[in-house]
């Protein structure tokens, strides 16, 4: 396939697509997933720091506060459990022994200097993430081992977005896709789904803003990497504002109640120091945006959307059969599909970490929830965007 081709389509996008046969030519596509693991556990003798959390899941998502670590070698991610999912995610390919990156950059996709900022997922059956959307970019997944789901929606959905957990990179929904106590909560969307299974040398194009709720469902890797948009300055400046009413509201708050607030990959300093810093930065966007200029970044950034419908549209025509789009789900698949989950739902479930809390904490921590999700609601952090554009203007 050819990659400038792939490439014009990954950065015009509307809609999530999927490439039958992406065939890069990684060292890891000629290795077995025991022969992988291998040679990850011989370049680190000790174990590695997995998390999880019980295959039971309780009416809520399970967040990532939520995970327990473990210290595993890598080949017993091969090795099924009764009791909880496991995974080893969300990390640079850094952190991997040279064989078990060897090769590995977006030239097929047309994008031959994309080779360090990649980021590798694996994981055990039923390792998920929260259904969320990225706030920047748009996202090209390669499954290289086992097989993942991903259920896809696109931005004008109707699911309730949350800022707790906070994470400047992603808006989490309350819908719990995991283990959700009844079909109700989906009724909203049962139109709009979209659903794929990942198998190993398929590849997926994430539109910017969709989102997406993805599961393993047997032991699997894969690697993924975000492309900076030069639209991205919109959610920049909305992320800075979040991030500025997160740092008033957690001011002078104790560790044990924020970290219930934040997600725990998430650094959100709240002194003097650190929120002048914030609204500097803030400005800077603000004045870029005003002044219509590119944001001065190392990070590439690339154009997007340009190509007429009826331009796209014959582009995808010409790598047929190597690229789809992804398929709504039937109303009664999905419906299957939420019904077969609810089978994890147990109403008596309680992470570890609420029975830590006393009871003065759990209420703080729910005022705050509340409080957080009213005032960084999408529409009126964009409201708050508008005034201050206005100001100066």
């Amino acid at each position: 396939m050819d990659p400038a081709k792939l490439k014009h389509i990954i950065l015009n996008a509307r809609h999530p697509y999927v490439v039958t046969n992406a065939d890069p030519d990684w060292a890891c596509f000629r290795q077995s997933f025991a022969e992988w693991c291998e040679a990850f556990d011989l370049a680190h003798p000790d174990c590695a720091p997995f998390e999880g959390c019980p295959l039971k899941g309780g009416n809520h998502p399970q967040w990532e506060w939520e995970r327990t670590k473990v210290k595993m070698k890598m080949r017993d991610i091969c090795t099924p459990t009764d009791t909880r999912w496991n995974s080893f995610s969300y990390r640079n390919i850094a952190l991997l022994p040279e064989p078990c990156r060897r090769g590995i950059n977006f030239a097929c996709f047309g994008f031959p200097e994309v080779e360090q900022d990649v980021t590798f997922w694996i994981g055990s059956a039923q390792a998920h993430t929260p259904c969320h959307y990225d706030t920047y970019g748009c996202n090209v997944v390669v499954q290289v081992f086992g097989r993942k789901s991903w259920i896809l929606l696109p931005p004008d959905a109707k699911l309730t977005p949350v800022r707790v957990p906070f994470e400047e990179s992603s808006v989490y929904c309350e819908e719990n896709f995991y283990s959700p106590a009844s079909y109700g909560p989906f009724t909203a969307v049962e139109d709009k789904v979209y659903h794929v299974v990942l198998e190993p040398g398929m590849a997926l194009i994430v539109p910017p803003k969709w989102w997406h709720y993805v599961e393993t469902l047997e032991p699997a890797l894969n690697f993924n990497t975000w492309l900076g948009l030069e639209t991205d300055v919109d959610s920049l400046i909305s992320e800075c504002i979040t991030k500025l009413l997160l740092q008033d509201l957690c001011s002078d708050v104790p560790e044990r109640v924020t970290s219930r607030l934040i997600n725990p990959n998430e650094d959100l300093p709240t002194t003097e120091e650190s929120v002048s810093e914030s609204y500097q930065i803030l400005n800077y966007l603000l004045n870029q945006r005003r002044n219509n200029k590119r944001q001065s970044s190392n990070l590439k950034r690339y154009p997007c959307e340009y190509l007429p419908v009826e331009a796209f549209g014959q582009l995808v025509d010409e790598c047929k059969p190597f690229i789809k789009p992804v398929e709504l789900l039937d109303r009664c698949d999905f419906n299957n599909l939420i019904n077969r989950n609810r089978a994890r739902n147990d109403p008596s479930y309680r992470d570890k970490i609420s029975d830590e809390l006393t009871v003065d904490e759990l209420e703080r921590i729910a005022r705050l929830r509340k409080m957080v999700n009213v005032c960084c609601k999408p529409d009126v952090v964009k409201l708050i965007e508008r005034v201050l554009l206005d100001e100066t203007s």
